[in-house]
C-alpha cells in the first residue's frame, strides 16, 4: 500500500522539487546585485587624475539630477498648493 501512494506521488514531488530548487537558484541570482566593475572597469585603466576627473563628472552629474527632482518636487509642492484656494 505504501509502495502504491509513493509511486502516486511520485512525479507531482520531484517536478514540486525541481520547481523549489529552480526558485532558489533565482534567488541567489537576484540577490547577487549589480557589478559595477563590469560597466566601470575601464575607469581602473586610466591614470589617477583621470580617474579623479571621471570620479568628479559622475559626481557633477549626480549633484545636477538630485537638483532636477529636487525642483520638479518643489514646483509640484506649488502647483499643488496654488491649485487648493483656502490654503
Amino acid at each position: 500500500m505504501i509502495g502504491l501512494i509513493n509511486t502516486i506521488f511520485q512525479g507531482p514531488e520531484q517536478i514540486l522539487r525541481q520547481a523549489s530548487a529552480y526558485l532558489s537558484q533565482l534567488a541567489t541570482v537576484a540577490a547577487s546585485g549589480i557589478n559595477l566593475s563590469d560597466y566601470l572597469s575601464w575607469v581602473g585603466v586610466l591614470d589617477g587624475a583621470w580617474q579623479g576627473v571621471v570620479d568628479s563628472l559622475l559626481a557633477s552629474f549626480t549633484l545636477v539630477a538630485i537638483l532636477f527632482v529636487t525642483r520638479a518636487a518643489y514646483r509640484a509642492y506649488l502647483s499643488l498648493k496654488q491649485g487648493v484656494q483656502w490654503w
